[in-house]
C-alpha cells in the first residue's frame, strides 16, 4: 500500500509539473485567456518606411517618432523626408513604403485620380490608416510687406510649396477662389523652410504653409519680424467646400505668433496616415495599435500631436480603411 501511495504521489507531482511548464510556455508565446497573440510580434523584423514631408513641417518630427516606436518593437523602421502628399500617395500606391502622411484633400484626389491627381491617375492601392490632426493653411508675410489680403499677393513673389505637395495644390485652389492664378503672382516652388528663409533674405514676399499651429518656421520668423497671416474669408471657404469637401473653415488664434493682433479665418483640412492594400492585416493592426498605445510620445514630439485623438481617427477618411486598422478600431469601439 505504501508503495502504491508513493507511486500515485509521484504521478500527481509529474502531472502538476507538466501543467506548470505548459502554462509558462503559453505565457512566453503571448497566449493567455485575455491576451491572445502578442501583437508586437507582427512588427519584429519588419521593414517599415514612413514617408513624411519637409524638415520644417509637422510630418517630419511625427514620422521620426513613429519610426522610433516601431524600432522599439523590433521593426527595421525609418522615416523619409519627401515633397509630401502627392509624392507620398504615388509612392505608397507603388508599394515602395508602408506608411505615409497626406493631406486629406490630396489623398482623396489621389484615390479617385481626379483634379490635382488626374495626370497620375487613380491611386487605387492606397488605404486609410487614421485621421490625425488638422492642418491650417497659413499664408504668411511680414507686416512691413503690406500684404493683408489674398488680392494683395498680385505681382508678389510667393513661395507656394514644393511642386505637387498638398500645400502647393491648396495654394492653387485658394487663388482660384479669388479668381486668380499663378499668372497673377510670381510663384516659386519652395518648401516651408526655404520660403521662410526667402522672406528673411528679402527674396520672397509671402509663403503658403499648410501645417499645424504653431509652425516652427513661422515661429522662427516671428522672433525677428512681426508676421501677418492673410485671411481667407469664410464665404470663400464654404464655396470651395462644395468642390473640395475635405476643406472647412477654421481660426488661427491671435496669440499663435508674434505680431498677430486678431484671430484669422483660414482653411482647415485633416491630415491622414495612409498605407497600401498589400501591407498585411497583422502588420497594419500592429502599427495602428502601437501608434495609439504610445500616443503620448507623438504628443510630446510636436504641439500638433496634442490634437491626435482616437475618437476622431475615422473622420473624413479619403480612401477605404485598411482591414488591419479596422480590426483595431473595432476592438476600441471607434466607428465611422
Amino acid at each position: 500500500m505504501k508503495k502504491l501511495l508513493f507511486f500515485v504521489s509521484m504521478i500527481m507531482a509529474l502531472v502538476l509539473m507538466l501543467a506548470a511548464c505548459n502554462a509558462e510556455d503559453g505565457d512566453k508565446s503571448g497566449n493567455s485567456d485575455s491576451g491572445g497573440e502578442d501583437y508586437a510580434q507582427a512588427l519584429d523584423g519588419e521593414f517599415i518606411t514612413i514617408l513624411t514631408g519637409g524638415s520644417s513641417g509637422v510630418y517630419y518630427p511625427l514620422g521620426a517618432t513613429i519610426a522610433e516606436i516601431y524600432q522599439d518593437m523590433g521593426a527595421k523602421s525609418n522615416s523619409q523626408s519627401t515633397a509630401a502628399s502627392a509624392v507620398n500617395a504615388t509612392t505608397l500606391n507603388q508599394g515602395k513604403a508602408e506608411m505615409g502622411f497626406l493631406m486629406g484633400d490630396t489623398a482623396a484626389d489621389a484615390y479617385e485620380g481626379i483634379d490635382s491627381m488626374e495626370e497620375q491617375g487613380a491611386q487605387e492601392n492606397i488605404r486609410s490608416l487614421a485621421s490625425l490632426y488638422t492642418n491650417y493653411l497659413q499664408i504668411v508675410a511680414t507686416k512691413d510687406s503690406g500684404i493683408k489680403t489674398v488680392e494683395d499677393l498680385k505681382g508678389k513673389r510667393v513661395a507656394v510649396g514644393a511642386p505637387a505637395s498638398g500645400t502647393e495644390i491648396s495654394a492653387q485652389r485658394v487663388l482660384a477662389a479669388y479668381d486668380m492664378t499663378y499668372d497673377d503672382i510670381q510663384a516659386d516652388y519652395l518648401s516651408f523652410g526655404e520660403g521662410i528663409e526667402g522672406i528673411k533674405n528679402a527674396h520672397i514676399d509671402a509663403v503658403v504653409i499648410s501645417s499645424g499651429v504653431p509652425n516652427a518656421g513661422i515661429l522662427e520668423l516671428a522672433t525677428s519680424e512681426e508676421v501677418a497671416i492673410v485671411e481667407i474669408h469664410e464665404e470663400k471657404i464654404l464655396e470651395m467646400q462644395k468642390k473640395y469637401p475635405t476643406f472647412f473653415p477654421i481660426t488661427i488664434p491671435k496669440d499663435a505668433y508674434n505680431g498677430m493682433e486678431e484671430d484669422v479665418n483660414t482653411i482647415g483640412v485633416n491630415n491622414v496616415l495612409m498605407t497600401h492594400k498589400d501591407v498585411s492585416d497583422e502588420v497594419v493592426y500592429a502599427m495602428t495599435k502601437a501608434l495609439y498605445e504610445n500616443i503620448s510620445r507623438l504628443q510630446n514630439s510636436h504641439n500638433a500631436g496634442k490634437d491626435i485623438d482616437i475618437n476622431t481617427a475615422l473622420e473624413n477618411l479619403p480612401a477605404p480603411l485598411h482591414p488591419g486598422a479596422k480590426k483595431f478600431f473595432d476592438e476600441e469601439g471607434v466607428t465611422e
